[in-house]
């Protein structure tokens, strides 16, 4: 490809992107972005942002290619800056990148770059993607316009503020009464008054003085020139201080309303005592300094640039002969013979540093090569400080000197270096050396590879090199190098990095200390070694132990959430199923209506249980088959629920709808017990959150092919604020200090679930208004007729207990450490007098009672408190005399996985608690034949 003609404008061009301070600077998200946004909003591969200086294309940011530059000569981009529209190449007929479109960046009439989209194969932009392209080019040129921006405000920012605090002035405001508002943090240091002290004090009254500190003519007081509501300047008046009299330069403005009346002043303050008495000793001072300067090895001077463009020296020192080879005098009569001895190579950079130096009013240094008269070449050393004088030109107080030196020993210096770097690269390693004394860090061009960096980098500090170090793995590594420097002995660390550019890798670091002249440590030399991939192939192998480790922690807490669960509703359904079993102590009516609701709502929380461990499965799986959808009516799950919720209602005071007979059915694809909590969980939110005596409305209506469950309550309402936390775990609103119970994890269940289904949680409120929480749910065709209602009886006869097989004595085992399971289950054998139950309360008491009584069955609990249930099954496999016995494992376990381990190691059955009585009964009567 021919290299790209340079643009006519092409120096102006390059100042302007100077002036961005943009290049080589690291990443920023609103680049990465834009590049982003480019390559979808064209359908691209690729996309770049990039800036063209005079001798590459710097890539700002790139999406689909890691690319940092490419030289201009092979840059299409270079080629695209050269017009202002769009440079498209629909195939360049390169292997690799087959497709080009580059929208100049230009910023008031200069094309600094480009936003360009690129792919692999041939193509052609439609007009959307190209209108797209051309409008995120604009926002690429307005993201420059604003950088540009803030770097200028930047810039006056500092400015304005060196200005203060070089000037040595301290600032005041005065109200309208002329009384102290305000004085700035200088004002002590100068005069040894507490600022605070004066505040709310009248300023106070001084006659105004001349330059020589002499009082004016005619006589005029500073209180008179603050009446009269007109700026002034430099005004001199005295002013007695605890460090004695101050002569004092003033200058103020008036503050004035909108409506042109006064309300105070501001202005500046500056002590200028020294400078009117240094007038008087001008010339014994002048003296003393050039006595002093013919002593000092270099050479002192005054320079001064002024705002006409003329330069002079006002002084300058005899050493100027020793260093630039010329007579004072001459530089002096030739200001401009001082700067044409400046190497040509130096020239502009050092006129550029003095330039910026009397803009900002900032140090200026520099080391620079000077040709003298008579050919030999020097290296020259400069520190200047520069203050502004009134009249606006800029004078340094500046020292140099001869170097040449120094110089030459670090050149020396760099050819050494220079060979350590080839035997360095030949073995792969990148090597540091640490200053102990100026605790400073110098990385090899190897070493600033793996750190990123440019090479030749400044001597880092520990500090910088610890701050690319991530923060995980920061402490521990920079405590190993603290240990290797106090103890003398070796470094040997891994730490992952932060490259400039956000890259991200890890480096393994050894090192040893090198010992100075006098046997001291002196410093330590450390390789690094790039160890990414490596780490990587570590850190994958971590990852897959520690999710297998979490996996097993959670199938141990889903295990024993339901073990705990589990455990007390065995004997709450239990007995209350015996209770209503008893014939021999039949309940009364009422009372068996009242048993038949601690077990109809019993049996509803075990199945609440096993849909709150569905959930957990469904959270942390995210496995949406763990809910099995299938025709729901609807309207009778709700009747089911409201009926189940009514205690709760009475209780509370609050009015349910009655059930509406003959309610055309609302066929929903759901999952029963699902939706039953879903709505068991909304009505008894509507219940608990209501206004005292207040109502719960429901409403179910068909909708375009869906089915919608409204609840409505009567109570507070919520604001927009408490809607958007409605759903964080545990978050009650505020509702745990009003008494009303409550875990904040109904609603979080209920949404959930209602996910799992391919349903809609909506939820409508306002404060004072109540809250409205509605299911919408895909309406689906009715089941087939099985001739069973679905809607769950309000009392029903307990159906009767299984017939005996027959009256033949039977012995039971029961291993079992809980009383009140052992009981529970006696109760049952009461059931059966021909059978006898012996229970065990821990392993090694049922292995002892087993072999003595050899009986026909042993049912035997998981969680024993010495012995697990699937040893004690296994020791009793292994055992002659209790071989053959029969197992079962009776246990609050119900995970998958536990039941499937029971059975392989030696449980002919296992059941779960809670147990139904009538089917522990019907299974022993299996058992015995």
């Amino acid at each position: 490809m021919p290299e790209p003609a340079l643009p006519a404008d092409e120096p102006s061009r390059l100042a302007a992107l100077r002036e961005l301070a943009l290049l080589d600077t690291p990443r920023e998200p609103a680049y990465d972005a834009l590049v982003a946004t480019a390559a979808a909003a064209t359908g691209c591969a690729i996309a770049t942002f990039s800036l063209i200086d005079a001798e590459r294309q710097w890539v700002k940011a790139a999406h689909g290619i890691t690319l940092a530059e490419v030289p201009r000569p092979h840059s299409l981009c270079a080629r695209a800056i050269l017009g202002t529209a769009p440079l498209v190449i629909d195939d360049t007929g390169t292997e690799g990148l087959r497709f080009y479109a580059g929208v100049p960046l230009v910023l008031d009439g200069q094309g600094l770059g480009t936003l360009a989209v690129m792919d692999r194969a041939p193509r052609t932009l439609d007009a959307a993607q190209h209108a797209a392209l051309l409008g995120l080019a604009r926002l690429g040129c307005e993201l420059l316009r604003s950088r540009r921006r803030l770097r200028a405000l930047h810039e006056e920012r500092v400015r304005l503020h060196d200005l203060a605090r070089a000037s040595g002035d301290w600032m005041w405001e005065l109200d309208e009464a002329l009384r102290y508002r305000w004085i700035s943090g200088q004002f002590e240091p100068v005069t040894g008054l507490p600022s605070e002290s004066l505040l709310g004090q009248a300023i106070a009254d001084a006659p105004l003085l001349d330059a020589q500190g002499q009082p004016l003519q005619p006589p005029a007081t500073l209180l008179e020139l603050l009446r009269r509501g007109e700026p002034f300047s430099r005004t001199v008046t005295a002013k007695h201080t605890p460090r004695g009299r101050l002569l004092v330069s003033r200058s103020a403005l008036p503050i004035v309303d909108t409506d042109g009346r006064l309300r105070g002043w501001r202005g500046t303050a500056r002590d200028v005592t020294a400078q009117i008495d240094a007038r008087s000793s001008a010339t014994r001072h002048d003296e003393l300094l050039r006595k002093l300067s013919s002593q000092i090895p270099g050479m002192i001077f005054q320079f001064v640039s002024h705002a006409d463009g003329r330069r002079s020296f006002p002084y300058i020192s005899r050493g100027v002969e020793e260093v630039f080879g010329v007579p004072a005098a001459q530089v002096i009569a030739h200001p401009d013979h001082a700067f044409e001895i400046v190497h040509a190579d130096d020239r502009a950079r050092v006129l550029a540093g003095i330039e910026r130096s009397g803009r900002e009013l900032s140090r200026w240094h520099d080391v620079y090569r000077c040709t003298l008269a008579d050919g030999r070449l020097r290296w020259i050393e400069t520190h200047a400080s520069p203050e502004r004088l009134p009249d606006g030109a800029t004078l340094w107080h500046a020292f140099s000197a001869d170097v040449t030196e120094r110089e030459q020993t670090a050149h020396a210096l760099r050819r050494i270096e220079a060979r350590w770097q080839m035997a360095a690269r030949a073995t792969g390693l990148g090597l540091m050396e640490l200053d102990l004394a100026g605790r400073r860090l110098q990385f090899d061009e190897r070493a600033c590879a793996h750190h990123g960096l440019p090479h030749p980098q400044p001597a880092r500090t520990i500090d910088d090199w610890a701050a690319a170090i991530a923060p995980e793995d920061r402490e521990r590594t920079v405590a190993a190098l603290r240990r290797a420097i106090a103890g003398g002995g070796p470094l040997h660390a891994r730490a992952r990095m932060r490259r400039p550019d956000g890259g991200a890798y890890t480096l393994e670091f050894v090192g040893n200390t090198l010992l100075d002249t006098h046997g001291a440590h002196g410093g330590m030399v450390i390789t690094c070694r790039d160890v990414t991939e490596q780490a990587e192939t570590e850190r994958l192998r971590q990852d897959k132990e520690n999710a297998e480790r979490a996996n097993r922690a959670k199938s141990e807490f889903l295990s024993r959430m339901s073990h705990e669960l589990r455990t007390p509703l065995n004997a709450i359904l239990g007995f209350a199923q015996l209770m209503a079993l008893d014939r021999r102590a039949p309940l009364a009516p009422d009372q068996q209506g009242r048993i038949d609701k601690v077990v109809q709502a019993g049996t509803h929380l075990l199945a609440l249980i096993n849909d709150v461990l569905d959930l957990a499965r469904i959270e942390h799986q995210r496995d949406a088959s763990a809910l099995v959808l299938e025709p729901v009516d609807a309207g009778a799950a709700l009747a089911h629920c409201l009926a189940l919720v009514a205690p709760l209602a009475e209780t509370a005071g609050i009015h349910l709808p009655a059930p509406r007979a003959g309610a055309a059915a609302h066929w929903v694809r759901a999952e029963r017990r699902a939706l039953e909590q879903v709505l068991v969980n909304l009505l008894s939110n509507a219940i608990k959150y209501n206004r005292p005596g207040g109502a719960v409305h429901v409403d179910i209506v068909r909708i375009d092919g869906h089915v919608r469950i409204a609840v409505r309550d009567e109570g507070a309402g919520l604001t927009a604020q408490q809607q958007a936390r409605l759903f964080q775990h545990f978050e009650r609103l505020g509702a745990e200090a009003s008494g009303v119970p409550g875990s904040g994890l109904g609603l979080v269940i209920t949404r959930e679930l209602v996910q799992a289904m391919g349903a809609a949680l909506q939820v409508r409120s306002a404060p004072g208004s109540g809250s409205t929480f509605s299911v919408v749910l895909a309406a689906s065709e009715p089941a087939p007729d099985t001739g069973i209602d679905g809607d769950a009886p309000a009392h029903t006869e307990p159906e009767p207990l299984p017939a005996e097989a027959s009256s033949t004595p039977r012995c039971v085992l029961y291993i079992e450490d809980e009383p009140l399971n052992a009981l529970l289950m006696h109760e049952v054998f009461r059931l059966r007098p021909a059978w006898s139950l012996h229970v065990a309360t821990s392993g090694h008491d049922g292995l002892a009672r087993a072999a003595a009584l050899h009986p026909d069955l042993v049912l035997v609990d998981m969680n024993l408190p010495d012995l697990g249930g699937a040893e004690v099954v296994r020791r009793l496999r292994e055992a002659p005399a209790t071989r053959t016995l029969r197992c079962i494992a009776l246990s609050a376990d119900a995970m998958a996985p536990q039941i499937a381990a029971a059975r392989e190691a030696g449980f002919e059955d296992y059941w779960t608690k809670p147990i139904d009585v009538r089917e522990v009964l019907a299974g022993l009567q299996r058992v015995f034949g």
